[in-house]
């Protein structure tokens, strides 16, 4: 999927989401475009860069246990 970005030359593009993360670590990419608008790199939180996160786990089970039961009904 491309996304689109502007390089540190103020050029806009699209580059391949995969590429994101390697063309932010090597300083080419200066912001690129999420679904809520533009992220600037260095000034707006980015995946993998926010240390370490001491909240609830939201990704996990939700609460489930290994002791529930389910029963498919058709």
């Amino acid at each position: 999927m491309n996304m689109r970005v502007v390089f540190q030359d103020n050029k806009e593009g699209l580059i391949d989401a995969a590429l994101l993360d390697q063309m932010i670590s090597a300083d080419r990419i200066k912001m690129f475009m999420r679904s809520a608008g533009w992220a600037m790199v260095g000034i707006n939180p980015i995946r993998g860069s926010g240390g370490m996160y001491d909240g609830v786990e939201r990704r996990g089970s939700y609460g489930l246990t290994g002791r529930i039961k389910y029963k498919i009904v058709a």
